[in-house]
């Protein structure tokens, strides 16, 4: 009897692995544990999923629809009777019966300026959608910046942990040999557990932040998801008079509110006009005594009251209401970009004085402080400072860059976008 020899074939292998795939799938939570995103992923996930800026589409599609509907004609009116009729002469009684439409229009120039008010309208709700991104937006850069500022901190935190703890162990062996006082070695214990604490509650905040980031995303982004980037400032500040004067006008504020008094305007020139007669189209089809009577006619609905000069007023007060708040919305405009724009260049003073010096100080400082500990030549209270003092630099200088940052996107939503 012959042996028969099993051989590996590579395409059997393959599609065993394919099949074991298919049997166990891989959980959703560790497929996309790692997944990163970008500030820019961030932003165009809120820009499509946030539900303020679905609720504002949605009233823009609603606004465009009215505008839509409001361009047909009126319903006709139909009317039919029936009933009997006598003739004088002989007295017989006859069968009548007709029908008739009136169709009604409207004045062609208030037609022209009532949907020219709605369509006005409609623009300012597509405004309003790009101020809505526009919050989100910054929400979105605040949230972004901060986490990659906890997560700077608590990486310090970590740091700092370590090294307490090696000075710890260290000072724990000179306790045992009698080199040091007992006492040192508690402290600095505490100091080691003070640290492990710090860093347990910058890991906390990071979580509560990353999870406050995906509720402006529509809570999609997966529960492991990993940020891109870090924090750093921009090069330059933008020219200030640029903003002022050539990104400030097409705030999406002001383009709405001027869109508003458009609109006003329109219902001003439409309400003038009500005094205007609208045109009527009739036609009826008769079966009198004598036959059958066909009409065809045009009329005119004639407004005897005319209401329009009050209506005239209100709508000229509301454009000069809207004009007003209108101006007064772009001084405020106008004072929160001077104030941001000077936020930002005093963060970027203060940046400079960590950069220009105080940073490679306190490195320098500290790497001195940990050799003269190390060899005894200080005390573990000048060696705490010392660690207290360089801490408290490194955190003030992430501080600083947050800060930068978190004013930067502050500008760009006070100036309307269109700087980042």
């Amino acid at each position: 009897m012959q042996n028969r020899q099993s051989r590996w074939d590579p395409r059997r292998s393959t599609l065993a692995l394919l099949l074991l795939a298919s049997l166990f799938p891989v959980a959703p939570g560790l497929a996309s544990a790692q997944e990163s995103y970008t500030l820019q992923d961030l932003l165009r996930i809120g820009r499509e999923q946030n539900p303020s800026v679905l609720a504002l589409r949605a009233e823009r599609a609603g606004m465009e629809a009215d505008r839509k509907a409001a361009g047909r004609f009126q319903n006709p009116s139909l009317e039919f009777e029936s009933g009997t009729g006598e003739r004088y002469q002989s007295g017989d009684r006859q069968g009548v019966e007709g029908w008739s439409v009136h169709q009604s229009l409207e004045n062609p120039l208030t037609r022209r300026h009532r949907l020219a008010s709605l369509s006005f309208l409609a623009a300012a709700a597509g405004e309003e959608v790009r101020l809505g991104i526009l919050d989100v937006d910054f929400e979105i850069r605040t949230h972004y910046y901060r986490i990659l500022f906890l997560a700077e901190l608590q990486e310090l935190a970590r740091l700092n942990e370590e090294a307490l703890e090696a000075i710890s162990r260290l000072t724990d062996a000179r306790a045992q040999l009698g080199e040091v006082r007992e006492l040192e070695a508690i402290r600095l214990r505490v100091e080691h557990l003070r640290a492990r604490n710090e860093t347990a509650a910058a890991a906390m905040e990071l979580d509560q932040y990353r999870m406050h980031l995906n509720t402006f995303l529509g809570n999609v982004l997966p529960p492991g998801f990993v940020l891109e980037g870090e924090l750093a400032a921009g090069e330059s500040e933008p020219d200030l008079a640029l903003l002022l004067e050539e990104i400030l006008p097409n705030h999406p504020a002001l383009k709405a509110m001027a869109r508003e008094r458009e609109a006003a305007t329109s219902s001003m020139r439409a309400a003038g006009m009500g005094w205007i007669p609208g045109p009527v189209l009739s036609g009826s089809s008769r079966n009198e005594l004598d036959g059958r009577i066909r009409t065809l006619g045009i009329g005119l609905r004639v407004p005897l009251w005319d209401f329009s000069r009050a209506a005239t007023e209100r709508e000229r007060q509301r454009v000069r209401s809207l004009e007003e708040r209108e101006r007064a919305l772009r001084q405020e405009l106008e004072a929160q970009v001077r104030i941001h724009h000077n936020h930002l260049r005093l963060d970027r003073r203060t940046l400079a004085l960590f950069q220009e010096g105080l940073l490679g100080a306190a490195d320098a400082s500290m790497e001195i402080a940990e050799a003269a500990y190390r060899e005894g030549e200080i005390s573990f209270l000048e060696y705490l400072d010392a660690r207290r003092t360089y801490q408290l630099i490194q955190i003030e200088f992430r501080q600083a860059l947050y800060d930068w940052n978190a004013e930067r996107a502050a500008l760009e939503q006070a100036v309307g976008g269109g700087t980042l």
